[in-house]
């Protein structure tokens, strides 16, 4: 019989590494769902949760999250509004929007204001995620995804 051949000794595995997310959303059941489905695999750690544009503009700076996820239509701030602030205060940061509605125009939008992209939050995953910010914590592709 043959010999079971351990291709990972002597070498070190690689590890992803957990993408840190900043979830924003003015609706608190989006939220929990959100953060069950990106943190179920461990590829994801949601390490802050905003109610509105206001709260997300202040918790970026403390947080310096890999990735915003951004609702686009909120109460106070749009999350349009909420990313150009953002992006304008952190250039480097990697913001994808979301809503429940597919219009045609967001992944436009998203591009415009420099968002990494679009995202309906019925296919919000880690993967997709990973893709538009091309793999992670390390920068973006300009994909939008629709």
């Amino acid at each position: 019989m043959g010999e079971i051949v351990d291709f990972f000794q002597g070498s070190s595995r690689v590890e992803v590494e957990a993408i840190s997310v900043l979830l924003v959303d003015d609706q608190p059941v989006f939220r929990n769902v959100a953060k069950s489905i990106l943190e179920r695999d461990g590829d994801c750690e949601v390490i802050g949760e905003a109610i509105d544009g206001m709260h997300a503009i202040e918790m970026m700076g403390k947080l310096n999250p890999d990735i915003v996820v951004m609702d686009v239509q909120m109460g106070d701030m749009s999350g349009v509004e909420a990313t150009r602030r953002i992006l304008s205060r952190h250039p480097q940061a990697n913001v994808v929007l979301t809503s429940m509605g597919s219009d045609s125009e967001y992944p436009t939008l998203a591009r415009e204001i420099g968002a990494c992209g679009f995202v309906p939050k019925r296919n919000l995953n880690v993967s997709m995620l990973r893709s538009l910010v091309g793999g992670g914590p390390s920068g973006g592709n300009d994909a939008i995804a629709a």
